[in-house]
């Protein structure tokens, strides 16, 4: 989670849920349309079951037309492990899988805008060097900085051996050079 949002308030945001067992896939969707609107959450434009899912989304063009219409992908964290046989591989390629949430969880606003506003760190065992958004050109300076100093707590906790393993963090856009904004001691490098 960030401490200011990454994301405009007319991202897209695509949600996946659980069948509910005795309901229509139609159901289903307006039954949890109905939990996100007395939760007060706004932010995820469609509700997708994961009947529908495997109805409506078979085909390969259907499924890039729905990688390319939303910003973000959300998950019941109920269905999270079945979704990779019906998503596909570009999801994942184009760094869009789902991330799960708990729909089950108490403060339901929370868990949603906390996966919504943060970002994540997909760490792979393919090379050395990782990317993180933390947020974009129209931010206020002041604001991204907040942002990445509570990315790298949280990178600096996460990794094993802690902060010792960050050896470089740079800052890039789209567009510029990495610029360096932190490197490691010389005795951190031992290994």
């Amino acid at each position: 989670p960030l401490p200011h949002g990454i994301r405009p308030e007319t991202a897209e945001v695509c949600l996946f849920t659980k069948d509910e067992p005795n309901l229509s896939a139609e159901q289903t969707e307006n039954l949890y349309k109905k939990l996100l609107i007395q939760n007060g959450i706004k932010s995820v434009s469609q509700i997708i079951s994961y009947k529908t899912l495997k109805k409506e989304y078979k085909l390969f063009e259907a499924k890039r037309r729905l990688l390319n219409r939303f910003d973000l992908f959300l998950s019941d964290d109920r269905i999270r492990r079945l979704l990779p046989s019906h998503l596909g591989k570009h999801f994942y390629e184009r760094k869009k899988a789902p991330l799960s949430v708990n729909l089950k969880a108490k403060n339901l606003a929370k868990e949603l805008q906390k996966h919504i506003q943060g970002t994540t760190l997909p760490v792979t065992n393919k090379g050395c060097c990782y990317t993180a958004r933390i947020g974009h050109t129209g931010m206020k300076a002041d604001e991204i900085l907040d942002n990445i100093i509570a990315a790298a707590e949280v990178i600096a906790k996460k990794l094993p051996k802690n902060w010792k393993n960050v050896k470089i963090l740079h800052l890039k856009t789209l567009k510029s050079v990495a610029l360096p904004i932190f490197t490691a001691n010389i005795s951190n490098l031992d290994e």
